[in-house]
């Protein structure tokens, strides 16, 4: 699998990315948790505090109703004046005074009851109203209500436990009277909360119940204000020893009211404070309890965690955005900073990639628009060494140009005996079947051959020459061989100027005549040409026995030597042609040139040769 390459610039941007990223992201996730632990930590304290608070307040409003009740108990005035109201009177003794006296005297000893009483209660009024019970069935009350009523206190659903507690304090569970509210001033809650005591006479023996009213409302309007002056969903709880819920006031309370209750723990007596998942709604809440010795009550206050800490989200998200839009800048920034410092290089790197040693070297150093040494110091550094290189190829150039005249020659200069050996040969046969006038003939056309092989240097020259002394040489063979041998030259005329290799159609000719004669007459040789594009093509055809298998795989095995090494192979003069001419193309066009062996549908060979215009 190939392995992915990287740019600087995409490189440098990832870097820096990732940096800024996490950066951001550990800047964000620690603000995050040290706001949130702040915040759950004033919490806890805040909600301790207030739990302490609210307790300390309810315990101040449950002594006032337990300081009247004190004051009722051990008040001389009041225990005298009520022994005598719930005092049987002496009928036997109504003979002896005026019934108008008896009134008289009951009707004034209540009066001085209600007096005391109010002046207990005191003008501020911490209670609502005071209920004196006596055994005998007789009531008697101050307040609100200020009547004197007969009832049996054994009826009532707190006598057990009041009569049990033996003169300690009981505070009942919210009850509603709606009785007491008719006499109120101001209607409000039908609510009150009350405290019971035993009360005894001077002989500390128990005459009846003392009974202490306030309001619901009044005694827990501190929490109320709690709960409104705040917009977190604060939820304030108040209960019991019996987990009795006190507070909020439910008439029918439900099975989720009594969850905190559940979870105070039986080994803390004083506070507390916990963190617990609230099972019907499944949000984390923080929790603090005070249970107050002396009202037998827990206060349970109990926020939400979400809404405690929705400040903090939605800061966070400010923070979060803000921080986005600043990332967004911070990778602008990178992505423009490694685009400073890539921008060069690319543009470094695309001189150097474009750099050939074909083209002229500008004379001066590309222009980089960038302010690093470094870079600056590479381009002039590339630039000085595009100007050797440059140099160095020019000489390169110049000796390989050298070279291959010098190969041509040789291998041009290889032709000249082989040439000349094959002619002689040929007129050896002629002047052994005494065609004397041919011979002379064919010397003179021999003689105008070697003086253009030996009279020009070059080698190059047209095709039209190149043509002119093949059909010489051509003339010649039909001279030796008469009406057995016909030729025929096609070449259109576009072609003509063309420059090619010196004696390179010629051997073509001669090979085909060669060969073409190892089978009957008669032979047939044509040679033709035409341009396409930019390339100028020849082929040679004979009717001959064409090429074997053999043969052919030993030239092409040559023809791979060549192409592998770059060497001229050293040729010996006989059957050195075809590859002579095929190292004559290869100097000439290296890699434009056409060279192609085989046999045409008859079985003769067939030999195409060409190259670029």
């Amino acid at each position: 699998m190939r392995k992915r390459i990287k740019t600087i610039q995409s490189n440098l941007f990832f870097t820096y990315s990732l940096i800024i990223i996490i950066v951001f992201a550990v800047f964000v996730t620690f603000f995050y948790f040290w706001v949130s632990k702040l915040i759950k930590d004033k919490a806890f304290e805040t909600i301790a505090n207030l739990s302490d608070s609210t307790s300390d307040k309810l315990d101040i409003e449950i002594q006032k109703m337990d300081q009247i009740s004190m004051s009722v108990l051990y008040s001389s005035a009041v225990k005298d004046r009520f022994m005598e109201y719930i005092s049987e009177p002496d009928k036997t003794a109504y003979t002896l005074y005026d019934e108008n006296n008896r009134k008289y005297a009951y009707i004034n000893n209540t009066k001085e009851l209600i007096d005391v009483l109010f002046a207990i209660i005191g003008p501020n009024r911490p209670v609502q109203q005071i209920y004196l019970y006596g055994f005998n069935g007789k009531v008697f009350g101050t307040g609100t209500d200020n009547r004197q009523q007969n009832l049996s206190v054994s009826e009532k659903p707190w006598y057990e436990e009041v009569i049990d507690n033996n003169g300690k304090k009981v505070i009942s569970l919210p009850m509603k009277d709606e009785e007491l509210s008719k006499f109120a001033t101001q209607r409000g809650s039908p609510y009150f909360i009350s405290l019971f005591r035993v009360y005894f006479d001077n002989y500390n023996v128990p005459q009846g119940i003392v009974e202490v009213k306030q309001y619901y409302d009044e005694i827990f309007k501190s929490i109320d204000r709690n709960i409104n002056n705040r917009s977190d969903d604060l939820r304030i709880f108040v209960y019991n020893n019996n987990g009795d819920l006190i507070y909020p006031l439910k008439e029918n309370a439900s099975e989720k009211d009594f969850h905190y209750f559940r979870l105070k723990n039986p080994d803390v007596n004083q506070a507390f404070s916990i963190t617990a998942i609230n099972p019907f709604n499944n949000e984390r809440e923080l929790i603090g309890y005070r249970y107050s010795e002396y009202t037998g009550w827990t206060t349970v206050v109990a926020i939400s965690e979400s809404k405690l800490l929705s400040p903090v989200f939605a800061f966070t998200r400010i923070v979060l955005l803000v921080t986005l839009v600043t990332l967004f800048l911070a990778l602008a920034f990178s992505f423009f900073a490694a685009k400073k410092v890539t921008v060069p290089i690319a543009r470094l790197h695309k001189a150097i990639k474009s750099f050939n040693l074909e083209l002229p070297v500008v004379a001066y150093p590309i222009e980089l628009s960038s302010d690093l040494y470094e870079l600056e110091d590479l381009n002039q550094a590339f630039h000085k060494m595009s100007i050797k290189l440059k140099e160095s190829h020019n000489e390169l150039m110049i000796s390989k140009q050298q070279e291959m005249q010098a190969r041509m020659l040789a291998l041009q200069s290889q032709m000249n005996p082989h040439f000349l050996y094959n002619t002689l040969s040929i007129i050896s046969v002629m002047a052994e079947e005494s065609m004397f006038e041919q011979i002379a003939e064919m010397c003179g056309n021999v003689s105008d051959m070697l003086r253009y092989i030996s009279s020009d240097k070059s080698p190059l020259v047209k095709i039209s020459t190149e043509i002119e002394y093949t059909q010489k040489y051509l003339s010649c063979m039909k001279f030796r061989y008469g009406s057995k041998l016909s030729y025929s030259i096609e070449i259109d005329d576009e072609m003509k100027e063309i420059r090619i290799p010196k004696l390179i159609i010629q051997p073509l000719a001669e090979n085909a005549i060669k060969y073409g004669t190892y089978r009957e007459a008669p032979w047939n040789v044509r040679i033709y040409g035409h341009k396409t594009d930019n390339y100028w093509q020849i082929t040679v055809e004979d009717n001959g026995i064409g090429f074997d298998g053999d043969k052919l795989k030993a030239i092409n095995e040559k023809i791979e030597e060549v192409n592998k090494n770059g060497l001229i192979p050293s040729l010996e003069l006989e059957g050195m042609g075809l590859l002579n001419i095929y190292m004559r193309l290869k100097l000439a066009y290296k890699n434009k040139m056409i060279f192609q062996l085989g046999n045409s549908i008859d079985g003769g060979a067939v030999i195409t040769i060409g190259g670029s215009t």
